[in-house]
């Protein structure tokens, strides 16, 4: 399940976090002096596992792609981007829930989370779990990182593992809650808990570990240049300051303090004559657009419009129904879950628009670090690989560049969706089990328009209940479930629209909030036992803390 999610559960930080408060007074002192040379690789090569996409014809010969090989440090580009895609992966906050080729499970396995989904933040500042804030800081202060130090610790902490909720090791080999490769770790990592162990796996020692890297790499005097070092990818650095800019409030520091991003590269191509007439200008823009925003260069432009072709000629050889399914780019149902992008900017994602279809199949391919891994995870065999690489060498024509300044936009994440508690009073929160618990007074809301798929939850404690299917917005047909002590006041088959009133808590009443399928039953159920913290639990945690809850 790759949900809206920029948060992580205090449950779940829990769980990794072993006697940190022990230890915090030793934190400081028990942090390694920093080397005064720069790091000799980046600290982090990370990949997000690409979701299986079914379309294997009978015949054909799966043999999935090498992932590019690791480069030699550059110095930093300013902006200056690649024609080809670049040789980085990353894995961020927000990836897929299945292990890509080549992954492996880090030891405590952890279903991934997608990655944002443009090269800018969609975070909320609330986000920011409050147990690592004092990490940040305290690790920020231990290495002299200066005043935007602690917001871009808990920036690149977001980027690369969502806050510890994907943990699994990257196919490039990078671990724990920082992602560094196992030869950075030797040289930086640190044992900031003083229990005799640097952990990659801990959080305060993996916080401290970067903080060490980014002082080697040139912070506080080069900020850019640190976070470069880190992972060399401009878009990384426009993410992490991104996210720096919108947690510095909360964290420390000013997003005045933090330097400006870099360049987004805007390409304007045409295709081989014979093409020009076959190819519409709304998709050319789409393939323009979404392959400078993703860093794919001349050739993603290409691929794409081969994708396109390939898929569905250009939207004309599929109804409209299919588009609306699969868009003209042929992405299925667990594609656009987990890398949906608003690529026309008009405030909802689309599956039939053209913007929206190859922004999406952008970001996968640019998530698997090279265009022949990332066609190979939208469709894995190897002739349709071919089939589109032999495509756009026909298509190719001529593209022109420029660059425009990356603008540090901060949306608020899950944009389109209602707080479901934003007029209740007296909220607190409970445990997290299939959903999350909560006692409160007044009224619930839906969290967006959605039919109410029934009321009533007999079997659970006092037996109330909302379910209800969202109709739009980056979660569109997932059901949720509001069971236990409320009162509905809405009937099955009403539609409602985000932050319409559905129910109210029961006087002294508990609920529980969470996913669940189209009959009612919590998504995690088939793994549930009582007290058990779920996934699927602490995912609908983080998207509630995204809304501000």
């Amino acid at each position: 399940m790759g949900r809206l999610r920029n948060t992580l559960a205090a449950a779940a930080i829990g769980a990794a976090l072993t006697a940190t408060s022990a230890h915090a007074a030793e934190t400081t002192s028990a942090a390694e002096p920093a080397p005064t040379v720069a790091p000799p690789q980046p600290a982090s090569e990370t990949t997000t596992p690409a979701p299986v996409t079914p379309g294997v014809q009978q015949g054909s010969t799966l043999a999935a792609p090498s992932l590019p090989a690791k480069p030699s440090k550059p110095s930093s580009s300013g902006g200056t981007f690649p024609k080809g895609p670049g040789g980085h992966e990353h894995r961020g906050g927000s990836g897929s829930s299945e292990a890509g080729s080549g992954a492996t499970a880090a030891p405590p396995p952890s279903q991934a989370f997608s990655i944002p989904a443009i090269p800018s933040s969609t975070c909320a500042a609330a986000g920011v779990p409050p147990i690592l804030i004092p990490m940040y800081q305290r690790a920020a202060a231990a290495y002299g990182l200066g005043p935007q130090g602690a917001a871009v610790l808990a920036g690149i902490n977001e980027v690369e593992t969502a806050f510890g909720t994907n943990l699994n090791v990257s196919s490039a080999g990078a671990i724990g809650w920082m992602q560094f490769m196992p030869s950075t770790w030797e040289t930086y990592g640190v044992d900031a808990n003083g229990d005799g162990v640097a952990d990659p796996y801990n959080p305060e020692d993996a916080i401290f570990a970067a903080a060490r890297y980014l002082q080697a790499a040139g912070m506080p005097g080069d900020t850019y240049g640190a976070i470069y070092a880190y992972n060399h990818a401009d878009w990384y650095v426009a993410e992490v300051l991104a996210n720096a800019s919108c947690y510095a409030p909360l964290v420390g520091g000013t997003a005045g303090a933090l330097p400006a991003p870099p360049r987004l590269q805007v390409l304007s191509c045409e295709p081989a004559k014979p093409w020009r007439k076959q190819i519409p200008a709304e998709y050319m823009a789409a393939f323009d657009s979404a392959a400078g925003r993703y860093e794919l260069g001349d050739d993603g432009v290409w691929a794409l419009a081969a994708v396109a072709r390939l898929e569905s000629d250009f939207g004309r050889n599929m109804s409209q129904a299919l588009l609306e399914e699969t868009g003209p780019l042929g992405l299925d149902a667990t594609e656009w879950r987990h890398y949906a992008v608003d690529g026309d900017g008009d405030g909802h994602v689309s599956h039939a628009s053209p913007a929206d279809s190859a922004a999406t199949l952008a970001r996968l391919i640019w998530s698997r670090g090279s265009l022949r891994a990332g066609i190979f995870a939208h469709n894995q065999a190897a002739w349709y690989v071919q089939a589109v690489l032999d495509e756009s060498q026909q298509i190719e024509g001529a593209c022109r560049a420029h660059y425009v300044d990356w603008q540090l936009a901060l949306p608020a994440a899950a944009s389109g969706y209602a707080n479901p508690f934003g007029l209740s009073t007296n909220l607190v929160t409970g445990r997290i089990d299939q959903g999350v618990d909560f006692v409160g007074e007044g009224a619930i809301v839906a969290i967006g328009d959605a039919m109410v798929l029934g009321v009533g939850a007999p079997g659970w404690p006092e037996e109330g209940g909302v379910l209800y299917q969202l109709l739009d917005g980056p979660l569109k047909g997932e059901t949720i479930f509001v069971y236990e002590g409320i009162d509905a006041t809405v009937q099955a088959g009403q539609t409602v629209e985000a932050g319409e009133q559905i129910a109210t808590f029961r006087p002294g009443g508990s609920i529980e909030i969470g996913f669940a399928d189209a009959a009612g039953t919590p998504l995690s159920h088939g793994e549930y036992y009582e007290g058990k913290v779920t996934q699927s639990g602490l995912e609908m945690m983080s998207f509630l803390q995204a809304l501000g809850v």
